[in-house]
């Protein structure tokens, strides 16, 4: 018989290890960063500044307003339009911040940059602001994520993103002029390739994992 001291987090009297809730809840930072940057701007553009920098959004194929494609998604209009952007925005991306905070960077990086980029080649001339293109984004990306890597994790997160965020695909439709719906369909379009763009290059490391054994992989690319 040998004994072994406790480790401190068993002792009696000794306070509990959060080291796993830590981890846990540093996953959602990124997003819950995001939203609070859109709050700030929010505040400073139309409380102090009287929405002078809706200016900065996305003006379809003006050329000075190609920096407005990194902007447009910070920026809102009123109250509302921030309000109805600020839940779907924390649940999708939270969703995908659970899966992994690279894989946010990615998909968001993705719903700016790709999603921005449609819209101001594709949409009609207007001002295009808010972060519904990226909600978007983060929905088309969810909702394929079991099309094209049929594991049942991804099919749960499919099905549920599609019962609870379903009603969005009518975003896409030309219905309310002040709607940017062209944002709308190049976010979901970005989330989409994100996704197919993901399962490619799985697949191609769980081929690279076959022929050479030693090379760790993963379900997810970006990890």
């Amino acid at each position: 018989m040998i004994s072994e001291p406790l480790p401190k987090s068993i002792l009696p009297g000794s306070p509990p290890d959060n080291a796993p809730r830590v981890r846990l809840l540093a996953r959602f930072v990124p997003i819950l960063t995001l939203t609070a940057i859109c709050w700030l701007l929010f505040v400073i553009n139309n409380l102090l500044l009287s929405g002078r920098w809706t200016a900065y959004g996305i003006v379809p194929r003006h050329l000075d307003s190609l920096m407005g494609i990194l902007w447009a998604p910070f920026l809102h209009t009123s109250f509302r339009h921030l309000a109805a952007n600020t839940v779907p925005l924390l649940v999708l991306g939270g969703i995908i911040c659970a899966r992994s905070r690279t894989q946010f960077a990615v998909v968001t990086l993705a719903g700016i940059i790709l999603g921005g980029s449609l819209t101001w080649v594709f949409a009609r001339t207007a001002y295009h602001v808010g972060a519904s293109g990226l909600i978007f984004c983060y929905f088309g990306y969810l909702a394929s994520l079991a099309w094209f890597d049929r594991r049942v994790v991804t099919v749960l997160i499919s099905l549920v993103c599609l019962v609870a965020y379903g009603g969005m695909i009518r975003g896409i439709l030309p219905t309310s002029v002040p709607i940017s719906w062209e944002g709308h369909l190049a976010g979901l379009l970005s989330g989409i390739a994100m996704a197919w763009l993901n399962s490619k290059l799985s697949k191609s490391s769980k081929e690279k994992f076959t022929t050479q054994p030693q090379v760790p992989t993963s379900a997810d690319v970006w990890r």
